[in-house]
């Protein structure tokens, strides 16, 4: 079984404007849609789209968390979610702009409700419970009503001879907490490891070694990526390829990196294969990119197709 933790899951206000953001103007919107948000939460969404089943960890409360569960239930996606008393689950808005020249996205996000040092036990309880045969996927940043080095809990409560593989998709500040447990995976985009490293990398060879420096600090796997140009994977066995992204028009980047996430989940666990799961996971954060929303199976299939047609299957980097 998969289980995916949002640490800070939110409501998000897409909004979309006829034209230019002005400050201290009045606008009215041309356009609007309320998605449930969280890097997990789309992970968990990604993954019922491609057919495999996984629960949703996090904490959410208020008006807007009672929502927030009831949206991506209907998604299709099993909760686990925890409610705490204080606060409210934060909404963010999203302000899509058309100016007439490259379209703009502007975002606030809300604040979250406040955690309790009983709530955080509680959800630690059932991280504990985990097993060998599951996958743990903990993603997104923690928020600041939360001990930063909660992720390094998480990991030092599993059971030390049957503990699941661990995915992180998190920010870099949050590298130095997990890397010493040797997670399954990582995946960071190219700014996370360059701010991590503080290096500039500038060229798949930086990338590269780049990737050996978080594999000398325990990270197993890793997959870094690079937006429209696809990804760098280097695996547990220091094979490493430079995969493409197919092509298509970018509409909406908003969970492309968490849909690159369940892409790999749900092709390892049907071919056991790392290098099959990166390729699928280049693919399905494509989709997501190049469609509104959440990719559909189909768009994936679509775009894994076109790889599959004019694929290097293994240009090493080394």
């Amino acid at each position: 079984m998969i289980y995916t933790v949002t640490t800070s899951p939110s409501l998000d206000l897409v909004m979309q404007l006829p034209n230019a953001l002005s400050v201290g103007g009045t606008h009215r919107a041309c356009k609007e849609e309320l998605r449930p948000g969280g890097k997990g939460i789309n992970i968990s969404i990604m993954l019922h789209n491609l057919g495999v089943m996984s629960t949703a960890f996090g904490f959410v409360a208020g008006f807007s968390g009672d929502e927030l569960m009831r949206m991506t239930a209907a998604t299709g996606v099993k909760t686990g979610f925890i409610r705490v008393r204080r606060g409210r689950t934060r909404i963010n808005v999203r302000i899509k702009e058309d100016n007439g020249q490259k379209p703009q996205q502007t975002s606030i996000n809300g604040l979250g409700p406040e955690v309790s040092a009983d709530d955080i036990a509680y959800l630690v309880r059932k991280i504990a419970g985990l097993t060998k045969d599951d996958f743990l996927v903990l993603a997104g940043m923690v928020p600041p009503s939360l001990p930063q080095d909660i992720y390094s809990t998480f990991f030092e409560n599993l059971k030390p001879m049957a503990a699941p593989k661990v995915i992180v998709d998190a920010p870099a500040d949050q590298f130095k907490y997990v890397l010493k447990y040797h997670p399954f995976l990582i995946k960071p985009n190219l700014r996370e490891l360059s701010d991590y490293l503080k290096l500039e990398l500038a060229d798949s060879q930086s990338v590269l070694e780049a990737c050996h420096r978080l594999q000398c600090e325990g990270a197993r796997n890793i997959l870094v990526s690079l937006g429209k140009h696809g990804a760098i994977f280097v695996d547990e066995s220091c094979n490493s390829y430079r995969i493409s992204a197919p092509g298509g028009q970018v509409i909406d980047k908003t969970g492309a990196g968490d849909s690159m996430i369940a892409g790999f989940l749900c092709d390892y666990l049907t071919n056991h294969s790392l290098e099959s799961a990166a390729y699928m996971a280049v693919a399905t954060g494509s989709a997501t990119a190049t469609t509104v929303g959440i990719a559909s199976k189909e768009t994936v299939m679509k775009l894994r197709a076109q790889m599959s047609d004019h694929m290097d299957w293994g240009e090493a980097l080394i």
